[in-house]
């Protein structure tokens, strides 16, 4: 477990309700979810939900369980019912064994050069803000409200950081002639 977290980026406007958390299982950063969550002032005011592979797992675990989604959502409409959370933190982490499993070695492992931590913050992001896209159509389409979702990104030190939005596809222009 980390000691000194003076570092956490708090650009972010603290949550003022409770919080639904999702982060992946991974038993290495337990500890400093913990921590981070108690920094944001949320002790005892989230409800936390382990998914392999965090927002990817979510999604379907490129293709390998597809119904995650449907698990997840029918827990975040209960958690809502119950709690009527503002916000969404989406904490994924470096280092992801479930990302290698379900995007093979090729595509889900990184090394810690700067190109590979790069890359890797690109992909936990593209997966991130798509979660982020579908749990607040969900919370308008079943609540009819709007909720804040903030993916953020945890090092093996458990220093937490929000998760830069990917770029947006490159598109192409069509020529005159």
């Amino acid at each position: 477990m980390s000691l000194f977290h003076d570092s956490y980026d708090i650009s972010y406007p603290p949550p003022r309700k409770a919080v639904l958390l999702l982060t992946c299982m991974d038993l290495r950063l337990m500890d400093d979810i913990v921590q981070f969550m108690d920094h944001d002032n949320l002790t005892n005011r989230y409800d936390h939900v382990t998914i392999a592979g965090c927002a990817l797992g979510v999604l379907g675990a490129n293709g390998r369980h597809p119904h995650w989604e449907q698990t997840f959502r029918d827990h975040f409409r209960i958690a809502y019912q119950l709690r009527q959370f503002g916000d969404v933190y989406v904490i994924e982490h470096r280092d992801c064994g479930a990302y290698r499993a379900f995007l093979g070695d090729e595509a889900g492992a990184f090394d810690d050069t700067p190109d590979g931590q790069h890359r890797e913050t690109v992909e936990h992001a593209k997966h991130s803000y798509t979660l982020a896209a579908k749990l607040k159509a969900w919370a308008q389409e079943d609540f009819g409200v709007a909720i804040n979702v903030r993916p953020f990104i945890m090092n093996l030190r458990g220093d937490v950081a929000p998760l830069p939005a990917p770029p947006p596809p490159a598109t192409t222009r069509k020529r005159k002639g």
